[in-house]
């Protein structure tokens, strides 16, 4: 479904100032996706980038790490969010940029490694990946992590109780994200998830933090007005099936995917667990 990116702009530009101490889930993933960044660097000695492009940096989280890895790299720290990238330290080493993901202001075949945190899902995954796939160096990898099809399936689950309208976000399917980067020519795709769940003491502290953390709803033709007091009832009504220990779960898919840009054309395969 097609998304309204200005709206998701500003939802995302108006928490920059709190985000960190609000985005406990995408922090989590940040760590659990710098390991793999990582393990990149432990598996392959010879892997030393002189340009790492930081996808959707937002308030420049993984920066640090990043430098910790690879001391010698430059790296791009990019976000369509001004507001975000305030909160950004630049350097010599770190050069920041406001732009679009979907139209990257890098030269083909100019960056080592591409990675992304939480950002895939609130784009146009093809238009990235062929950006992604058009800046990366034969044999660049590209490491990102977003959320899959059936995060807050509880919460859908309970719209379900008010009416059949979209109220939550359409996250990509894992399947359809790896073979989305096979027909765009990726090599060595490896596509995995994992089940992260967060608990809430009731429906309006679970959308308080969704919103905290930039996240809403931003597919084209939502629903945009005023929730009542009886549809939000009938919502929280909805919600409490999945009420266990005094406390309402919230399940996140998370995707990680990795692959490179190949060295020799056509040489691909697709590993999915």
């Amino acid at each position: 479904m097609p998304l309204e990116y200005e709206a998701i702009r500003k939802s995302f530009s108006a928490v920059a100032k709190q985000y960190d101490e609000n985005a406990i889930l995408q922090k989590e993933v940040l760590f659990r996706l710098l390991e793999r960044l990582e393990d990149e660097q432990k598996l392959d000695a010879q892997l030393k980038p002189t340009h790492i492009l930081d996808l959707g940096c937002g308030t420049g989280w993984a920066i640090p790490e990043i430098k910790n890895l690879f001391p010698g790299a430059t790296i791009s720290a990019l976000d369509f969010s001004e507001a975000m990238l305030d909160q950004v330290t630049g350097s010599k080493q770190v050069q920041l940029y406001c732009a679009d993901v979907h139209d990257l202001p890098f030269a083909d075949a100019s960056v080592d490694i591409v990675f992304s945190n939480m950002l895939l899902h609130w784009t146009n995954e093809q238009d990235v990946f062929s950006e992604v796939l058009r800046v990366l160096k034969p044999g660049g990898i590209m490491l990102m992590s977003c959320l899959g099809e059936t995060t807050l399936v509880e919460l859908k689950q309970a719209w379900l109780n008010v009416d059949k309208k979209n109220h939550v976000h359409d996250f990509p399917a894992l399947h359809r994200l790896g073979d989305d980067l096979l027909k765009k020519g990726y090599a060595e795709v490896v596509v995995n998830a994992e089940i992260i769940t967060l608990t809430y003491k009731d429906v309006m502290a679970l959308m308080k933090d969704i919103k905290a953390s930039g996240g809403h709803n931003s597919n084209e033709g939502r629903d945009k007005g005023m929730m009542s007091v009886s549809k939000l009832k009938q919502l929280t009504d909805g919600y409490e099936i999945f009420r266990e220990d005094e406390r309402l779960p919230a399940s996140y898919e998370i995707v990680y995917l990795r692959s490179i840009k190949p060295r020799i054309k056509n040489s691909i395969n697709l590993n999915i667990k």
